[in-house]
C-alpha cells in the first residue's frame, strides 16, 4: 500500500516514455563508507527491494501482496546511486557496493555525468548521471511444465496471504 500512497502523493511522469510512476520501492540504509580491496574507498549500502506481482487496489485486501527481490535489483542500484550523487553522496568513478537483503551484492560506479543538451541520453533542463553495474546471477531452475488433460485445475489456484 506503501506504492499506492506513493503514486498519489508523488506521482512521476517520466520525460520521454509513458512510465506508470513509483514501480519498485527500495528501502535501504544510509550508506558508509568502506575500504575497498585496492586500499581505495567506496560506498556500501544495504537494502530489501519489495515488488507487487498484481495492481494493487485499496479496496481489496486479496490484492495487498507482494515479494522480496533476492538481489539488490540493478534498476534500484543505479537509482539509489543517481540519488546519492544528487546528495553529494557518491562521487563520479566512486564505487558503491548495494547489498540485498540476503547478502548478495552488485557493484556500481557512476560513469559520468550528462551536461550537454546534445549527449544521447540528455534530457533538457534535467541533470542526468550515466550507471554501470556489475555483479553475477544463477540458473535457479530449468523446467518443463505441462498439463495433464484430466487436471481440474489446469490454470493452477491461488492460496491467499497470511499478511
Amino acid at each position: 500500500m506503501i506504492k499506492i500512497a506513493t503514486k498519489e502523493q508523488h506521482p512521476v511522469q517520466h520525460p520521454k516514455i509513458d512510465y506508470p510512476g513509483v514501480d519498485i520501492l527500495v528501502f535501504r540504509e544510509k550508506p558508509a563508507t568502506a575500504e575497498a580491496g585496492d586500499g581505495s574507498h567506496c560506498r556500501h549500502g544495504r537494502n530489501a527491494v519489495v515488488m507487487t506481482n498484481q495492481e494493487l487496489d485499496w479496496n481489496d485486501p486479496s490484492t495487498w501482496t507482494a515479494m522480496l527481490d533476492r538481489s539488490p535489483c540493478g534498476t534500484g542500484t543505479c537509482a539509489v546511486m543517481a540519488v546519492m550523487h544528487a546528495r553529494g553522496e557518491l562521487r563520479i568513478g566512486q564505487p558503491f557496493v548495494h547489498e540485498s537483503i540476503i547478502g548478495s551484492t552488485f557493484t556500481g560506479v557512476l560513469i559520468r555525468e550528462v551536461l550537454d543538451d546534445d549527449d544521447e541520453y540528455a534530457i533538457p533542463g534535467r541533470k542526468a548521471v550515466i550507471p554501470e553495474i556489475t555483479g553475477s546471477a544463477h540458473i535457479t531452475q530449468f523446467s518443463k511444465v505441462v498439463v495433464d488433460p484430466d487436471d481440474p485445475f489446469p490454470n493452477g489456484f491461488r492460496v491467499g496471504d497470511i499478511w
